[in-house]
């Protein structure tokens, strides 16, 4: 389907509001006739002698009574006044018509264009929270966020111009009607710009289309570079390596630079060739116009009016031509915010899936294997089962697979071959909202979100008491450190809660875990990069949490470990050992060299 088709979709809602705003164009487009109508008759009646052979304007002078019936002429300085003060009225008149049609125009047009904009933003913001995690693993932020912001800008741009456009439109078939009306011979002649300019306008729009495109890929870029600074700084400021990202910043500044520029070009040489047309129609229709004039064929005023009306045309045929850039620039633009809208969103729940009840958190992993985009397969024959309440450890060497078997889980990828059951249920044949109510996930980098304390703890349960937001908070270790800042509960503490440290956004983590209240609770690694105090403090929030819960803990410190009912040994994608603590180190496999490795190094 076209980009402008799919536009179109979301402009006819509102067109209703769109008839109303044209309606109101033509008559102020009459309006503005009716301006050189008078002007014209006006010029033309103050040089008639007596009152025969009136233009229509002033026709009504001829039917007043004898007492009143004037000769209008220049040495008639009453029936001049009188002639002034009908023609000020009439247009005073047209102006507050004008104004109040130009309100509502400007009105409907521009809640038409924010309301598109509002539907379109909700949409790309729905699909994006529906996209698959493989989604968001292949793009990049900053290009993700600039089809959400520079993109939608772009386009919000040319639908706010719309008005303009659609007043233009009315404008130019008015005026013309106008202009065939005083003279045919020169309407035609006028006419002739047209073709030349259409032709001008589409040749350049096409590759003005071209060159945004490439700006906004560039924009793109630049987004994401910058998106990477700022979250690496720590690391750029440690290495000094300031001078070479700056380097990197200004060839990718100078790409989105040259791009641009490109477009400036183009957009310079359209302007002046079409003002260039338009020139050589204007000297043709003076010279004919006058020559009509003096034969008889046009009276002055309704040539000087035919000039006014020829410059009137102008702008708004500018107005279309500028537009055409613009709305090319738009196409470009929608273009890229409906190619991330076309992205398939995550498996939906299969026709008959059921709400999972509350579950008691048995989980069995049956001949499970998984490759991401048909590449090689990532889990090989996972065959794992974990009893209520146990705690399942899963071990092994980075890329082991030990992450993407806990995402199976939640179904953030979904498995084409094995099946994967929480008591005894299916998980492909219940919702995913149920589903994911009853799994709690506390990850490796922590997630923060803007907004105050009680915000991240209640996050997921925006209905929860202070009692309970407070409760979660203790249970997590993490009511003393909050009770000491600023405003307690209410602190904001910055984007990714960059106003406390790593230990207490652990904590203030599992305390939305704790609120959550999951029956199958999923640690990534939650302990890794905190220092000992910190550690022993999550340590014991994190028992608190999994009091009673079906846990699987991805752990790097195989201290952490010991006491787990299971501990399931990975590499390569295959579950090569599992088994207790002190089984698994007489066995004298893969876990027992892990473990010297790391107390050896400790």
């Amino acid at each position: 389907m076209k980009t402008s088709t799919r536009l179109l979709k979301y402009i006819l809602p509102y067109s209703v509001s769109i008839a109303i705003a044209v309606l109101c164009t033509f008559f102020i487009a009459i309006c503005e006739m009716g301006y050189l109508s008078i002007l014209a008759d006006t010029i033309d009646a103050i040089n008639v002698i007596d009152n025969k052979g009136l233009p229509t304007s002033v026709e009504f002078l001829k039917k007043l009574p004898d007492q009143y019936k004037i000769t209008i002429s220049l040495a008639d300085t009453r029936a001049a006044l009188m002639l002034v003060t009908y023609v000020a009225l009439s247009i005073l008149a047209l102006f507050l018509i004008k104004g109040i049609l130009s309100f509502i125009h400007k009105y409907s047009m521009a809640r038409v264009g924010q309301k598109l904009i509002l539907h379109l933003r909700n949409d790309l913001y729905n699909r994006l929270l529906h996209f698959p995690l493989r989604f968001f693993s292949e793009r990049r932020t900053g290009d993700i966020m600039s089809r959400g912001t520079n993109d939608m800008s772009m386009l919000q741009n040319a639908v706010n111009s719309l008005a303009d456009v659609i007043k233009a439109g009315a404008t130019v078939i008015v005026v013309l009607v106008m202009m065939i009306i005083t003279s045919w011979q020169l309407t035609i002649l006028t006419a002739l710009i047209f073709p030349p300019a259409i032709y001008v306008i589409n040749r350049f729009g096409r590759r003005i289309k071209g060159a945004s495109s490439r700006i906004q890929e560039k924009v793109a870029d630049i987004s994401s570079y910058l998106e990477r600074t700022i979250f690496g700084i720590k690391i750029i400021k440690s290495f000094a390596t300031e001078d070479w990202e700056r380097q990197r910043f200004t060839q990718e500044n100078k790409q989105k630079y040259s791009a641009a520029m490109k477009r400036v070009r183009l957009s310079a040489y359209f302007l002046p060739i079409i003002e260039i047309i338009t020139a050589l129609g204007l000297v043709s229709v003076f010279w004919l116009g006058f020559w009509q004039v003096i034969t008889g064929r046009l009276s002055t005023g309704w040539f000087i009016a035919f000039i006014g009306m020829v410059g009137s045309i102008y702008k708004p045929v500018k107005t279309l031509g500028t537009f055409n850039a613009a709305f090319q620039q738009a196409l470009a633009s929608a273009d890229r915010i409906f190619e991330i809208m076309d992205t398939h969103p995550e498996p939906h729940d299969i026709p008959g899936a059921i709400e999972i009840p509350t579950i008691k958190g048995d989980v069995v992993f049956s001949d499970v294997t998984f490759a991401y985009n048909g590449s090689k397969s990532v889990l090989e024959n996972i065959n794992l089962e974990a009893r209520a309440g146990e705690t399942i450890a899963l071990v092994g060497p980075s890329g082991a697979g030990k992450s993407t078997l806990v995402s199976l889980l939640t179904r953030f990828y979904e498995i084409k071959n094995g099946d994967i059951s929480i008591d005894g249920q299916s998980i492909s044949g219940v919702t995913l909202k149920s589903l994911r109510e009853q799994v709690g996930l506390v990850p490796q980098e922590t997630v923060i979100f803007g907004g105050t304390v009680r915000e991240n703890v209640a996050y997921g349960k925006f209905n929860a008491t202070e009692e309970e937001v407070i409760h979660a908070a203790k249970s997590a270790n993490a009511h003393e450190f909050i009770e000491k800042l600023p405003r307690g509960y209410d602190t904001p503490i910055g984007e990714r809660g960059a106003q406390i440290s790593g230990g207490q956004r652990q904590r203030l983590a599992i305390a939305r875990a704790i609120l959550k209240n999951p029956r199958i609770l999923i640690l990534d690694e939650a302990t890794s990069s905190l220092d000992t105090e910190s550690e022993s403090l999550i340590q014991e929030a994190l028992e608190n949490l999994m009091s009673d819960r079906t846990t699987f803990v991805i752990a790097h410190r195989l201290s952490t470990v010991v006491n787990a009912d299971k501990i399931v040994v990975m590499n390569n994608g295959e579950i090569v050992e599992s088994g207790t603590h002190s089984q698994l180190m007489e066995h004298n496999g893969l876990y027992s060299k892990l473990c010297e490795a790391q107390f050896r190094s400790n």
